[in-house]
């Protein structure tokens, strides 16, 4: 499946684990397959969603200090996880951008699916977006751009 079409499904959260600054687990992770050491002036966010057909995690880590924010939707399987595309801004260059292999769909699995070759927009080719400010606000944007909403409650 292409990878634009596994972003542009809806998908309903079914768990959040708010803002940690603890080691990050495997089940958070869906593509370390060790618990991964908590880094100085780091913290992650990690949400569970489905839609019809698959199962997905959306991985956030943040490091304000650094100005680096990024954004995983990690589609899960029986083997391993696959990082179908990465949502990222990084001070030392402009512009939020997003990561993807268009070429293998988001079904390689494991630590190798972090290092996709193609960015959008192109270096350069930036446009106007706003930059994050909080990782609450980054959390929310990445959250939207890969089509995640929580479950909707019933009204009383």
């Amino acid at each position: 499946m292409r990878v634009r079409h596994l972003i542009l499904r809806r998908k309903t959260i079914t768990l959040d684990t708010d803002w940690r600054e603890d080691p990050l687990p495997p089940r958070f992770s869906g593509v370390y397959p060790k618990t991964r050491p908590a880094k100085p002036d780091w913290k992650w966010r990690s949400a569970q969603a489905h839609c019809a057909d698959h199962e997905y995690i959306l991985l956030c880590e943040v490091n304000e200090m650094k100005d680096n924010w990024r954004a995983w939707l990690v589609k899960k399987s029986l083997e391993a996880g696959s990082i179908v595309s990465r949502y990222e801004f990084h001070g030392s260059h402009p512009g939020i951008h997003v990561h993807a292999d268009c070429g293998r769909g988001g079904v390689e699995f494991g630590p190798t699916s972090i290092k996709v070759p193609l960015r959008i927009p192109a270096l350069g080719s930036e446009r106007a977006r706003p930059l994050p400010t909080r990782p609450d606000l980054f959390w929310d944007t990445a959250r939207r751009h890969f089509r995640m909403d929580y479950t909707k409650g019933s009204l009383l």
